[in-house]
């Protein structure tokens, strides 16, 4: 083993003309001049405006211009030659630019105002262990390619993989916002990349021997007066880090079997999947935050259940909270389903193998396309029902009008020949939607569309008007909606009327007659939508609607502004 060791040693040796190259390229690069301040402002500026964006690229860049890397190399140097001068000049240097990068990461979060923290800013807010070991490998890699010509400019790539700059901006721009742990940890990082460099660094010098070239190899006492406040720093925040990797990789632990356990419980839920997960423990009780997406509800009771197997899995009391959004998954094959989860791959479009889910996207899937080509009906969502002997598929659809029986049984039809289930029944739970314009409900059927041209408007309008004075009587008979249609060269009126008695056809005919000599030029088609509705009032019997038109004006005028939603939301 010694026989390797030294030859390692030895590869690192280096003459004294790359020595004298290497000191003068630290010494230059830790001057604590205006170019080096500038140059720190200006990489401070970049990261900042990377870290608001959430720019990775942005933030590599500001590492790439950053020139705090160089002093440290200065402070391990002077302390492996124990030069006072370089180290003097070097700290001034490092200490004096990070000031510079957090009161630039301060002023500029001042000067931007309110943000929003970024996950960019938050990945640097709380270090672990890993992101010391990385500072111990890139400050090796930074103090060899320093010393060897050939792998020299691969630095750069040694400045992106330590974070020196970045943190400082972080650091100021919690500062700024009042977010002091933030802050806290972000100079924390720094601090820990800041002792990985200088010990790896001098170490990395001292085997190449740049401690005897010129001078005299100190001792090991004199080495541990020069590092030790170093070496115990870094020890205190190596154990520190420690902690907090341990806490991380528990978080984590816990994130998985959240992940775990939500997702088997979803399994069975149509087109449902987790997007993202939060949690937090107090008093030891963990409260999760899912955000999920299903192209149903998910039920408070259903919740309850899994909130429940959480406990159990995790071994907490737990309260959990579902962020529910409502998606479905289309595809132009009706008869084939895939999942949509993505695999470890990158590939997705998996065939699903639960028999439940795969039925219940088959129907969802005809459904959707049978109501594609219907106007004025659309299809929202369907469920499954086991009874004894059969199942039952309810799909939610919204319309101006009920289909017809016939209709409903073309779309049960194709569902059992598509999921294979010649007992099972389809029903539809309709929702309906009612169209208002300012003449009144649009009836299906009723409505005009492209026909609306200005003529004909001219004309329904003083057909309207004919029929409105038919009605001006004291009779008892209000119109409460008309309809109107233009087919086969003639106009088609549907008449909504209540009354205390059915509509008698005597007078229709006269509306009729009438019409026909109005407008002798036009073929008109009254038809009378009568229903009977009688209150009976102190005066005799009247419409409802009559009544219901008296006392809604007489209730509008004796209310406050604004009561009316108020008295409908609890139900007056």
């Amino acid at each position: 083993m010694g026989v390797p060791l030294l030859l390692f040693i030895r590869h690192f040796r280096i003459s004294r003309e790359r020595f004298e190259i290497v000191r003068r390229d630290i010494a230059e690069g830790s001057e604590p001049g205006v170019r080096f301040y500038i140059m720190v402002a200006v990489s401070t500026g970049i990261a900042c405006f990377g870290l608001l964006a959430n720019s990775t690229a942005v933030v590599i860049g500001a590492m790439l211009v950053a020139p705090l890397m160089t002093p440290i190399f200065g402070m391990a140097l002077a302390l492996v030659r124990g030069d006072t001068r370089l180290l003097g000049r070097a700290v001034q240097a490092e200490v004096v630019g990070v000031a510079t990068s957090i009161g630039m990461g301060v002023s500029l979060g001042f000067l931007i105002g309110d943000f929003q923290p970024t996950p960019e800013m938050l990945a640097r807010t709380q270090p672990n262990l890993f992101d010391l070991l990385v500072a111990v490998l890139s400050g090796f890699a930074g103090a060899y390619a320093m010393l060897d010509e050939k792998i020299s400019p691969a630095l750069p790539g040694v400045a992106i993989a330590t974070a020196i700059v970045p943190p400082l901006a972080n650091s100021g721009l919690c500062f700024s916002i009042g977010e002091v742990k933030g802050g806290m940890g972000s100079f924390l990082l720094f601090f820990a990349n800041f002792l990985s460099i200088l010990l790896v660094a001098s170490a990395t010098f001292t085997a190449s021997g740049m401690a005897k070239i010129y001078g005299e190899q100190p001792d090991r006492r004199e080495y541990l007066r020069r590092f030790g406040i170093a070496i115990v720093a870094f020890v205190v925040i190596a154990v520190f880090l420690t902690g907090t990797l341990i806490r991380s990789i528990r978080e984590q632990n816990i994130t998985n079997r959240i992940h775990t356990t939500l997702g088997d419980e979803l399994g069975e839920v149509p087109a449902a999947g987790i997007d993202n997960v939060h949690h937090y423990t107090e008093n030891n009780r963990l409260f999760v935050l899912a955000n999920i997406h299903t192209s149903g509800t998910i039920t408070p009771s259903r919740v309850k259940s899994m909130q429940e197997k959480l406990t159990t899995d995790i071994g907490m009391p737990t309260r959990l909270t579902l962020r529910s959004a409502r998606v479905a998954n289309v595809t132009a094959q009706g008869e084939t389903v895939y999942d949509t989860a993505l695999e470890l791959d990158g590939t997705f479009g998996r065939r699903v193998e639960s028999p439940v889910l795969r039925d219940l996207a088959i129907t969802e899937q005809i459904l959707r396309e049978k109501f594609e080509k219907r106007q004025s009906v659309y299809f929202h969502r369907v469920e499954f029902f086991d009874l004894s002997d059969h199942r039952v598929a309810k799909a939610y659809v919204s319309g101006s009008h009920r289909l017809r029986e016939d209709e409903v049984l073309t779309l049960e039809q194709a569902v059992r020949a598509a999921t294979g289930d010649s007992s099972l029944k389809l029903i539809l739970s309709t929702i309906p939607e009612y169209l208002q314009s300012s003449s009144g409900l649009l009836r299906y059927g009723w409505m005009l569309g492209d026909k609306a041209t200005p003529e004909r408007l001219a004309v329904i309008e003083q057909i309207q008007t004919e029929l409105v004075r038919a009605f001006d009587n004291p009779d008892g008979y209000v119109i409460t909606n008309i309809n109107v249609n233009y087919l086969d060269d003639a106009y088609h009126f549907l008449l909504e009327v209540v009354g205390s008695s059915l509509f008698p056809q005597t007078r229709l005919d006269d509306i009729n007659r009438h019409l026909a000599e109005r407008f002798p030029d036009k073929s008109v088609k009254i038809y009378l939508w009568s229903r009977p509705e009688v209150v009976l009032t102190p005066d005799g019997a009247v419409p409802f609607e009559t009544v219901y038109r008296q006392f809604a004006e007489r209730q509008q005028e004796n209310l406050p502004v604004g009561m009316m939603p108020g008295l409908e939301a609890i139900g007056y």
